[in-house]
């Protein structure tokens, strides 16, 4: 990763996360491979020599300290004069708005300010890599939403680098310069978040951050700069040509990206009838089964227009052309090429 970045990490549970996070912080040994902080090895280094600061999910305070003597103990600990260190002190406590609560014991914080206190006693030792163990885990969503900006403001006003572990895909997106995707102990894809939503180059990345819709087609043949493609009988031009051979293939869309309308006769529509509507808050999630057996997932923003729909409406799916994803068919076959376990 590069210096100063903001870095997430996701994947299913039990994919590595928290185990690659403890060997880059020392607390686990790798069988192999080495690690390097600021391009040196430093598999044999002792943690405390890592100049790492570690948050962990489970809010870690001393209950007897104070605030302020939690915040003290990273200086206090590596033998710092702790005059010398006050500056840093002050300016994290200040950013983090936690001068008020410097007496009071954590028994009394509430959840977002024990763990702001957390945050600044890992900063308050000198570290410039600070490893964020699913931070924000434990707290309420309203709590989650405000601290995370808080975090990356924080890191990025300090000058930080940050490896920050999180099972929240919205909390990653909205945070992170760049984000790794894990699945079974391995590294799928890393790349920036519009990167990762808009155009994954893995199939397992385009099924797992997001909601993506996916369907088997067979390539007809080429056409002007693109190629055609049979769907179950839809046939769809995709603006692009392969890069891989097959002709069985693989094609990914995200839902907000298929325009729904009752007009009939649309170039190139589907035709199908609402079988379901979910109201997310800021939109409506459609399920249409086309007239050929196709299952369809469709986003469309809170509206009037979007509320007139029913359960029951027969209506026509435009997919947006730039928008569609092609992927060889993989050989384990699509089901297990995007399964989670």
């Amino acid at each position: 990763m590069e210096d100063k970045e903001y870095l997430c990490i996701i994947g299913p549970s039990g994919c590595g996360k928290t185990t690659l996070i403890k060997c880059i912080a020392g607390i686990i040994k790798p069988d192999e491979g080495e690690i390097y902080i600021d391009d040196r090895i430093v598999n044999d280094t002792p943690i405390q020599d890592r100049g790492i600061g570690y948050v962990f999910q489970e809010i870690a305070l001393f209950p007897h300290m104070s605030v302020y003597d939690n915040i003290c103990y990273g200086p206090f600990v590596k033998g710092l004069d702790i005059s010398s260190a006050k500056n840093l002190i002050n300016e994290i406590l200040n950013m983090l708005e936690l001068w008020d609560r410097v007496k009071d014991p954590p028994s009394i914080l509430s959840g977002g300010a024990q763990q702001k206190t957390a945050v600044a006693r890992a900063l308050t030792s000198g570290s410039r890599l600070l490893i964020l163990d699913e931070p924000l885990g434990s707290l309420d969503a309203k709590v989650r939403r405000v601290l995370r900006y808080e975090l990356r403001r924080l890191v990025k006003d300090l000058g930080l680098t940050a490896i920050h572990v999180t099972h929240d895909q919205e909390e990653a997106m909205s945070i992170a310069d760049r984000i790794v995707v894990m699945r079974s102990g391995e590294i799928v894809e890393i790349g920036t978040p519009l990167e990762l939503y808009l155009r994954p180059k893995n199939l397992f990345t385009a099924h797992f951050v997001g909601e993506a819709n996916f369907f088997i087609g067979d390539l007809l043949g080429e056409e002007d700069e693109g190629v055609k493609i049979d769907v179950n009988g839809n046939i769809l031009y995709i603006p692009c040509k392969p890069s891989f051979e097959g002709k069985k293939v693989v094609l990914a869309i995200r839902p907000e990206f298929i325009i729904m309308k009752k007009t009939n006769g649309l170039k190139d529509a589907w035709r199908g009838m609402i079988e379901k509507i979910t109201f997310l808050g800021s939109s409506l999630r459609f399920e249409v089964c086309t007239e050929n057996d196709i299952m369809v997932i469709v986003k469309n923003p809170f509206s009037s227009e979007a509320l007139g729909w029913r359960v029951g409406d027969r209506v026509n799916l435009v997919l947006s052309r730039d928008s569609l994803l092609l992927y060889p068919y993989p050989k384990e076959g699509l089901e297990k090429a995007i399964s989670i376990e």
